[in-house]
């Protein structure tokens, strides 16, 4: 009777453990507000804005650590990167790098942090273990995204000034190739298996393919036109991969919607309206939920990805641009 007792309480304590460990990790939406000096916080279980961070002036690029432990934001107008403690929401290191830093992105293992510098024409690494500034190296004209492939062996990191992206190999910071798309480069996203790239370019309503073993632009998505002309070329702006990569999500910024598109027949399945001016999209590791930054409604639009519908419109700070979303230990 005793070790049946003793076995009931171990199992209850066990589950009792694994539900705390479940529930510790929360998944977060960070958004940078560019008008303002913060970055807003959602968390994506209760579905509200749970803190409004100060950092620095106009706040662009965000990412979150693999391990949720640390936000990285950009602050353009101050030339600065802050870093946020992601368990207590305080910014716990200002690190001063160049002229109007734009996207940044952790490593696959966490232990860099990749900034392009827009004025420099340059991309600086950042050592997370002492946030130091490892070394900047110069990769071309007004450098915007940088984006790490999904094996953690190459940047993609588009040039505005010379309408290219360019491949860099992670471990040397060498240029391994370029890929001209003729036009203002945007947002890019990559299949699992690294071998095609969708890209958003301004004054495109959708999106380009690109083939990455080519380095080649092979199609383009186009979505539904309207009267409303794309002013300064804002036309589509943020793109996202679903996890499987069967579907890709654009943010029409002339339509104030999010376009659905079937991958396999570049068509679309749903058009979904947000607010005003979507600027950029992304989602719950566990495909619950799509969150958009609104910069013309100062609100992020929350999607469930099943129903394909907003379930949730929340208030954040002035000119929402950039967003994140991580899984929070």
């Amino acid at each position: 009777m005793k070790i049946r007792n003793i076995l009931k309480g171990s199992t209850a304590l066990l589950m009792m453990l694994i539900g705390l460990s479940v529930y510790s990790q929360t998944p977060c939406a960070y958004i940078t507000n560019f008008n303002d000096t913060t970055v807003s916080v959602i968390n994506l279980t209760t579905l509200a804005k749970v803190a409004d961070i100060t950092t620095g002036k106009n706040p662009h690029g965000v990412d979150v650590s693999p391990n949720g432990s640390w936000v990285a934001v950009s602050n353009e107008g101050s030339n600065t990167v802050s870093v946020i403690d992601a368990g207590s929401n305080k910014v716990i290191k200002t690190i001063s790098v160049g002229s109007h830093p734009h996207q940044l992105a952790f490593s696959k293992d966490g232990k860099k942090l990749f900034v392009t510098i827009n004025f420099d024409n340059s991309l600086t690494v950042i050592d997370v273990t002492k946030w130091e500034i490892d070394k900047t190296v110069i990769v071309g004209r007004n450098p915007h995204i940088v984006k790490p492939s999904p094996d953690g062996k190459l940047l993609y990191v588009t040039l505005e000034g010379d309408e290219k992206v360019v491949v860099l190999d992670i471990s040397t910071l060498k240029t391994t190739g370029e890929i001209p798309v003729f036009g203002w480069p945007r947002i890019p996203d990559i299949t699992n298996d690294g071998k095609k790239l969708y890209l958003s370019l301004r004054w495109l309503n959708g999106a380009l393919v690109i083939d990455t073993e080519k380095k080649q632009a092979i199609n383009w998505v186009q979505l539904p036109q309207n009267e409303k002309f794309p002013s300064e070329g804002k036309a589509s702006h943020g793109i996202a991969l679903s996890a499987d990569g069967s579907r890709l999500y654009i943010t029409s910024q002339v339509r104030n919607s999010v376009s659905i598109i079937d991958t396999k027949t570049l068509l679309p399945v749903k058009e979904i309206t947000v607010g005003t001016d979507p600027n950029w999209i992304d989602f719950t590791s566990d495909g619950k939920y799509g969150v958009v930054s609104n910069t013309g409604s100062n609100d992020a639009s929350i999607i469930d990805l099943q129903k394909m519908q907003v379930v949730k419109t929340i208030s954040v700070g002035k000119a929402p641009k950039r967003l994140k979303v991580g899984t929070i230990k």
